[in-house]
């Protein structure tokens, strides 16, 4: 008798080791959505990469979000070389998805208001100053 409760107590530790948690889940989970995120900012890096301008070309948007509010960043394109509503719309999904994990992961920010940079046409290309 005494052998079968202990068995019975080897097998309920090795199954109840065996189950998953849901933490190794909920931390994967994070690290897949971590590089979703990451992943559409390279996307609209790329697809603003083209900075070559004439005269007024150059402008910038406010990209992502920060949990406390306000953008992550800004980022300096030519209107010449790029599909501006495309462009603005690829922001604007990324922005979502940064502020739908913001709340998700109860993250929270340094709450540093960023002023959007001047930017000009120099040598041939936006820069910003």
């Amino acid at each position: 008798m005494k052998k079968l409760i202990i068995l019975t107590f080897a097998n309920l530790f090795l199954w109840a080791c065996s189950k998953d948690s849901g933490v190794s889940n909920e931390l994967s989970g994070e690290t897949a959505d971590n590089q979703k995120l990451e992943q559409l900012g390279v996307d609209v890096q790329n697809f603003a990469k083209n900075k070559a301008c004439s005269g007024d070309d150059c402008r910038v948007i406010p990209m992502g979000a920060k949990a406390c509010g306000g953008p992550t960043q800004y980022l300096v394109y030519s209107v010449s070389k790029v599909d501006e509503k495309l462009l603005v719309a690829k922001v604007q999904a990324y922005t979502d998805f940064q502020k739908e994990l913001n709340k998700k992961y109860n993250r929270m920010s340094d709450c540093m208001i960023l002023s959007p940079p001047v930017v000009n046409c120099v040598n041939g290309l936006c820069t910003a100053q």
